[in-house]
């Protein structure tokens, strides 16, 4: 079968037809902007400046955390909306692959057809699923900050947000913050890298402990700020354009797209001597 068959049949089963996949990113969404929406009504009652643009929004959704400082009196705060937002594309993208190829995409390999061909339609497949993801995300915060009246631009209210996200006195925010777009771009590369990197180690273990291994990396980065634990790179909070004692990420964009291509070239290689019959019993 030729490569575009085989990407128009992982479109129609693996996207359109993905449930998960359409309805995940707007219900977490509408949840995130309605509580967004909440808070700065309430901040704005008590005196607080909540002049608003579109940055703020995308900081509410991609902040993370602040740089956990270990000690007896500082408990660790989980960064529920962050972590939630990379566990959903981790879900929605774990078992397709492995159905494809236990149904229709057995069937071909075991007539000898490509499996360098089905492999890179699963890498584009997976690709296509974090557009569609983050694009309907984004859709829904333009269309809420249209609706809402808050400006487009990407400036940052830094008093908003030290209340926001309950920052420590010892986190500096830097006044008249601008999100740079890169940051965004890096948000989506990493969405991209953590799926490709699941879906290549379910060639080696089952999905559900490939999917264990990447929660495991994401809980990792929200309690150390490294730029050795990749999901930093999308904890924009902690990036050196708004926090003082900031990472710099220059790095990330290379860094993302290296591991991407690493992955599916691992990929290649093991599914070349993957046992599919072994795998399908």
């Amino acid at each position: 079968m030729k490569m575009w068959k085989l990407l128009c049949y992982d479109i129609k089963y693996g996207c359109i037809k993905n449930l998960k996949l359409l309805l995940f990113p707007v219900i977490f969404e509408m949840a995130v902007l309605f509580m967004l929406w909440q808070k700065m009504n309430s901040y704005a009652q008590y005196g607080i400046s909540t002049q608003k643009h579109m940055g703020d929004v995308l900081l509410y959704n991609f902040g993370g955390m602040e740089k956990y400082k270990m000690s007896m009196e500082n408990v660790f705060q989980f960064p529920v909306t962050w972590m939630l937002l990379f566990v959903m594309i981790l879900f929605v993208t774990l078992s397709y692959p492995m159905n494809n190829l236990c149904g229709f995409g057995n069937k071909l390999l075991i007539k000898g057809k490509s499996r360098v061909k089905w492999w890179l339609s699963k890498c584009i497949w997976n690709l296509l699923c974090n557009i569609i993801f983050f694009g309907i995300i984004f859709t829904l915060i333009l269309s809420f900050c249209s609706i809402s009246g808050i400006q487009s631009g990407m400036q940052v209210n830094t008093d908003m947000q030290t209340v926001l996200f309950n920052l420590g006195a010892d986190t500096s925010l830097k006044p008249d913050a601008i999100m740079p777009v890169g940051d965004i771009v890096m948000v989506f590369m990493l969405s991209v890298a953590i799926c490709q990197i699941q879906m290549a180690l379910g060639l080696w273990l089952k999905p559900i402990y490939s999917f264990m291994v990447m929660c495991m990396v994401l809980l990792l980065s929200a309690y150390f700020q490294s730029l050795f634990v990749i999901g930093n790179y999308a904890m924009l909070i902690r990036h050196l354009w708004i926090n003082e004692d900031g990472i710099d990420c220059k790095v990330a964009i290379p860094a993302m797209c290296l591991i991407i291509f690493i992955t599916v070239i691992v990929g290649v290689i093991r599914f070349k001597k993957y046992n599919i019959i072994q795998e399908e019993n």
